[in-house]
Formats: C-alpha cells, structure tokens, sequence
C-alpha cells in the first residue's frame, strides 16, 4: 500500500511540473501571459469592459542563470489607453520612459524558468480583442534588433531573446503575443479582428 501511494504521489509530481512549463521550448525567449509561470495557453484571458487585468512581461528558459543585471524592451497594446501601469520585479530602475523599458538592477533579478520582469496593468476599454506584444527597446543594445538581457556572469553583454509566436524578419515586426477577449487566441494570439473606428465607437452607443 505505501509503495502504490509513493508512486501515486510520483506521478502526481510528474504530472504537475510537466504543467509548470512555460509555453517555450527553446531557450532564451520572451512573452506576455496571464499567468507568472508562463504556462501553455496562459496567453489568452477574457475580462469584462472596464475591467483591469494584469499581464506578466516574462523571459524564460534564459541560458544563462546567473541572475539579471539589465533587460530592455518596449511594450505595445492594440488599444490605445489600455495600458495603464506598470510595476518592474525586482529593484530595477527604468531609465527609459514607459512604455519603453532599459532597466538595471543594483541586486540582481533571480533566475526563474520563468522569469518575470514586468507587471503588465490592462484596462479593457473595448468590446474587442486587445493585443499585446514586446518590441525591442528604440535604441537597443544587443547585437540584432530584438529584446535584449544582461547578467552577472556576462556583464555588459546583452544576450537577444527569441518572441514567443515570432516575428517578421523582413518587416521587423513582432507577432500578437497575448490577448485579451481574442476567440482564437488558444491557438495564437491574433491581430485583433475589430478597431476603434469612428463607426465602431458610435456602434457602443446606439
């Protein structure tokens, strides 16, 4: 009997850390989910109009875990307005202006799986999709134009980040990587079907 439960408990084990995966594969990555842990399909959430949702600005499966010095990136939204606060993990000091992030740390950021630099606040403005993505910062500091970090064991080297659903090479264009009241986005987050057009806006009014 106690070695089935210790099996039990095991597979149980197995079972919930397989859970615990972020969504990428691959190494060195960036995404915004719903969920601290970046866990498969914690990219999609649905709230209410004038509801606020917080998202997490997370970098996973980095390769180096050292602990982070320095990040950079600048956060979008399909909705203009709905971004409404941000709070950085850590100690870290943004040099730049939100939503525009070049962030240092005088303790460094703990290594995590899943590690989250950015508290993400979201107001739902709109009875449609909202869309988030992660740019890199205007004026970056790796050695390509995509989000970068920094850490105690590289210091003043910035390793470049992959995006968690990709990006046009030829535009330089990052795809949809979370979304809010999106019906497809279990599968990818979409560019949101509907604007803010003069007539949608008097839509809301009829």
């Amino acid at each position: 009997m106690k070695i089935a439960l210790i099996v039990l408990i095991v597979i149980m084990g197995i079972g919930i850390a397989a859970l615990a995966d972020p969504i990428d594969p691959d190494d060195d990555m960036i995404g915004i989910f719903f969920d601290e842990g970046a866990i498969d399909e914690s990219w999609c959430a649905t709230a209410s109009t004038g509801s606020q949702i917080t998202a997490y600005l997370c970098l996973t499966r980095a390769t180096d875990s050292s602990g982070f010095t320095n990040w950079e990136g600048r956060i979008e939204s399909s909705v203009p307005g709905s971004l409404v606060g941000f709070v950085i993990r850590g100690d870290g000091t943004n040099s730049a202006v939100e939503p525009e992030f070049v962030v240092s740390y005088d303790t460094p950021l703990p290594y995590q799986l899943s590690t989250v630099l950015l508290e993400i606040n979201v107001e739902v403005v709109w009875q449609w999709p909202t869309g988030l993505r992660v740019w890199p910062a205007s004026e970056f500091s790796g050695s390509v134009e995509l989000p970068a970090y920094a850490t105690v064991a590289s210091a003043g080297v910035y390793q470049t980040l992959g995006y968690s659903f990709g990006w046009n090479a030829v535009t330089k264009v990052p795809a949809w990587c979370a979304a809010i009241n999106d019906d497809t986005c279990l599968t990818k987050p979409s560019v949101p079907v509907d604007s803010a057009t003069w007539g949608g806006v008097k839509a809301l009014y009829r």
